[in-house]
């Protein structure tokens, strides 16, 4: 009985290992076809993913190419078809960009975030305000939240970029990601918390390291005194140094002064960042500095060193003396930049001077002066020839450091501007003069304009535009720059002025042709788009 319970034993245990030895070989069978698959799923996972992303460069060729990096602008993504939806795309087709390399030729929308995480200081980057507003009204519209921003800080600056040229043609080109821009942090500046504040810390600093560090030989060696303008320009690299410096000064021994103290400027103690990365920063920095002289002697080397016309001891100068106290003279303001007070006047006909005007601040000053030139004899003024055309004009009065001087030129300094046409020549004064240029090109554009261009704009009533031009030294019209808040009208403007054949006679200045500004503001006005309401207005011009 034993021995059957054994053998019946026995020979189970061996079915048992004959099945766990063909369970294991089947579960080795499928382990291996599924490790197989495993291996295959895990490999085409990571090709997936390795195809999808790159490798940061060490360096970019330029700042647009590290902003195509980040910012990876397509014009098929959603936000390209959501501007294209929500702006009036023909205004790009008239869009003109200052720079000839297509790489620079686009359009950047810049914003800053409130305490409440709110899009504040919108701006766009182009000269045509219908177009910027159009812009900037869709962008309103627009849930930022859709972009993800990893980190919102006041101390950002975002940007998109919203258009681009392609083949000659201005498209809608925008951002697949938002870029956000961040000052470096200098000791100093760590407890400002916006972009707005950090620029105007950082030039305090630049400010109060010149003035500590400047060398006060090289300023006495450069005669200069007053306000002088200092503009230091560097890279501030990803580690936060400062290099590449190429500063701006009054005199060559002041920028290589200049240079020289900027190379010692402090490491930031954060550097400047792009998408949260260290970037370069081009640094364009400001300081200005009044330089007093600490006594007489200065001051007096100073005018000594002087090479001008001027005289402060001739007929006229003694005649202002004369009439002017010390108080007076010490009294007198001057505009910001300048640093003279002139006389100007014109002559009749009869030989009488008219139009008698000086460019002092002070209004009562300014009359005060004109009627001490009025005394002054005619004879005396020594005036070879007279042209009722011609602008005389003498210098007054000097600043020199902390001095007000008189000092006048022996002869008048003359000047007759640009003469458009023969009828223009006949002009019996010269606020006539002025009066017949400007309305010869008023009438042109009144004559040339395309009315239809009403139809280009969506705005109505008066429509402000601003143009700058030249007339060069042989009576030609050029760089004409127009600011006007619509592409077409900008461009219809410029076409016109610059189609304008040479003027007569171009400006002269004590008999040499010169080359004349000219700023021609230009108001039209657009009612209803009716045919028979056509573009009507234009302002006079000022020169």
């Amino acid at each position: 009985m034993f021995t059957e319970v054994l053998a019946k034993e026995k020979s189970s245990n061996l079915l048992n290992r004959i099945l766990k030895i063909i369970f294991t070989l089947i579960n080795k069978f499928l382990a291996s076809i599924f490790m197989k698959q495993l291996i295959f799923l895990v490999l085409l996972v990571t090709n997936g993913f390795g195809f999808s992303q790159t490798s940061e460069p060490n360096e970019f060729k330029d700042k647009y190419e590290e902003f195509d990096y980040y910012a990876q602008p397509n014009k098929k993504n959603e936000l390209s078809r959501y501007f294209r939806s929500h702006i009036n795309t023909e205004l790009l087709d008239a869009v003109k960009f200052k720079n000839d390399d297509t790489n620079k030729q686009r359009v950047f929308l810049s914003f800053r975030l409130s305490s409440k995480g709110n899009p504040i200081g919108i701006t766009v980057n182009t000269p045509y305000s219908e177009l910027n507003t159009n812009i900037i009204e869709a962008f309103k519209n627009y849930n930022i939240e859709r972009f993800n921003i990893p980190k919102k800080n006041r101390l950002n600056t975002y940007v998109l970029q919203i258009v681009s040229t392609e083949n000659g043609k201005t498209i809608v080109n925008c951002s697949t990601h938002i870029i956000y821009d961040r000052f470096p942090v200098f000791e100093g500046c760590e407890y400002i918390k916006g972009s707005l504040n950090m620029k105007p810390c950082i030039n305090r600093l630049l400010e109060s390291h010149v003035v500590k560090n400047i060398s006060h030989t090289e300023i006495m060696n450069a005669k200069v005194i007053g306000f002088i303008r200092l503009e230091p320009k560097f890279i501030i690299n990803k580690e936060g140094n400062i290099e590449q410096i190429k500063s701006k000064a009054p005199t060559e021994n002041l920028r290589k002064e200049l240079n020289r103290i900027m190379a010692f400027f402090p490491k930031a103690i954060t550097p400047p960042t792009r998408n949260g990365k260290p970037t370069n920063l081009f640094y364009n920095g400001f300081v200005g500095l009044q330089i007093d002289s600490n006594g007489k002697k200065y001051e007096d080397d100073l005018l000594k060193s002087k090479d001008s016309l001027l005289k402060p001891d001739n007929e006229l100068a003694l005649h202002f003396k004369k009439h002017l106290s010390e108080k007076e003279i010490n009294n007198i303001t001057f505009f910001k930049k300048s640093k003279r007070i002139t006389i100007s006047f014109s002559i009749d006909k009869k030989g009488r001077i008219i139009d008698v005007e000086s460019n002092g601040y002070n209004v009562k000053m300014n009359n005060r002066l004109i009627q001490i030139f009025k005394k002054f004899p005619f004879e005396k003024l020594n005036i070879k020839s007279t042209n009722v055309l011609t602008q005389y004009s003498y210098n007054v009065i000097s600043k020199i450091g902390s001095r007000n001087i008189i000092e006048c030129n022996d002869q008048p300094n003359t000047f007759i501007m640009a003469i458009f046409n023969k009828k223009c020549a006949k002009s019996k004064s010269r606020g006539a003069l002025k009066k017949c240029f400007s309305e010869n090109v008023s009438d042109i554009l009144n004559i040339e304009f395309d009315n239809d261009m009403r139809h280009k704009t969506k705005l109505k009533g008066d429509i402000r535009t601003f143009t700058t031009f030249q007339v060069n030294a042989l009576g030609e019209i050029e760089n004409v720059k127009v600011r006007a808040p619509n592409p077409y009208i900008a461009n219809e403007i410029e076409k016109i002025l610059n189609a304008i054949p040479n003027v007569l006679k171009p400006a002269y200045f004590n008999g040499k042709a010169v080359k004349m500004p000219f700023t021609l503001p230009v108001r039209f006005r657009v009612g209803e788009n009716k045919p028979e309401d056509p573009y009507k207005g234009l302002s006079k011009m000022r020169n």
